[in-house]
């Protein structure tokens, strides 16, 4: 008798479980859904920057500014910010193999990489 007790324990417990992990998804996917919004309202206004500055950049063919011209890399800097907690797939993951990629790209070509990190996961994995 005591184990079917403890089995229906544990299927309260798996039960409560759900029922949390389910309203965190749901609270997540709602906080995606504003942050994806918010993202898309700044875009009309990143275009418009972006017209502004090549308007810029060709008024004056005969000025050219350090930062528009082209040069060689000698140096790259990379910023990768992650989570500091899990509960977010593979986000993290495709984050580090991508960065990882690119860099190994860039010292291919005899550059030199500089790394900044945010988050408790991306340092975590870096400092290895």
């Amino acid at each position: 008798m005591s184990g079917e007790k403890e089995i229906r324990t544990k299927i309260k417990s798996i039960q409560s479980t759900q029922k949390i992990t389910k309203a965190m998804e749901m609270v997540a996917a709602s906080k995606m859904r504003k942050a994806q919004d918010r993202m898309a309202g700044t875009r009309p206004y990143a275009r418009k920057i972006r017209n502004v500055i090549g308007h810029l950049a060709m008024a004056h063919p005969e000025y050219k500014h350090p930062f528009l011209v082209e040069r060689e890399a000698k140096r790259v800097g990379f910023i990768v910010i992650s989570t500091d907690r899990g509960l977010c797939g593979g986000l993290n993951i495709n984050l580090f193999k991508k960065a990882v990629t690119a860099m190994k790209e860039w010292q291919e070509q005899g550059v030199e990489i500089d790394l900044c990190v945010i988050g408790s996961k991306a340092s975590n994995f870096f400092r290895r």
